[in-house]
């Protein structure tokens, strides 16, 4: 079993220094960068059942990535978004599922989605990635805020009260 004349111990405590040398020699292990990935899925998508499970385990072998799941069945704000971000990958025909990460866009599930999903998150933590997110455009200014709009409806219903309390007379 082991060497002879050595006790658990003493092999531990040997086991435990080279462990402690060998982690001084090669440096500190580098962490990788946080990942992003947007998952957009619907309740009755029978590929979404299918990916789920596999972007969980993706997630177990890589702690960076973070995992942003978005239902579009019942969500006009969540389909909304997958399709404008898609378009921001030059894809303009989506189905669930649809996984964004870095560089990537996936329709649907099976081993060429799993891969380049694969490829492009061991890449991201290996280089970093922004955020899919960050493709998309800055929102416009309309100019009027909620607040704005109220208060000029406010204002407009007085008016009018006003009126027709002369008109009244």
């Amino acid at each position: 079993m082991g060497a002879p004349g050595r006790t658990g111990y003493d092999q531990a405590m040997m086991r435990w220094i080279l462990g402690v040398v060998a982690g001084l020699a090669l440096g500190p292990v580098a962490v990788g960068a946080p990942v992003e990935l947007h998952y957009f899925w619907a309740p009755t998508c029978p590929d979404c059942a299918v990916m789920r499970p596999y972007l969980d385990a993706l997630a177990e072998e890589f702690p960076e990535l973070e995992i942003i799941a978005h239902e579009v069945a019942y969500s006009g704000e969540n389909l909304r978004l997958m399709i404008a971000l898609a378009e921001t990958y030059g894809i303009y025909a989506v189905a669930t599922p649809v996984v964004a990460v870095g560089e990537v866009l996936t329709v649907g599930a099976g081993l060429v989605a799993e891969l380049r999903i694969r490829e492009e998150v061991t890449r991201c933590v290996e280089e970093g990635c922004p955020s899919p997110l960050t493709r998309l455009p800055e929102p416009e200014d309309t100019g009027l805020g909620l607040a704005e709009l109220l208060l000029i409806a406010v204002v407009a219903a007085s008016a009018i009260f006003l009126l027709f309390q002369v008109l009244a007379r």
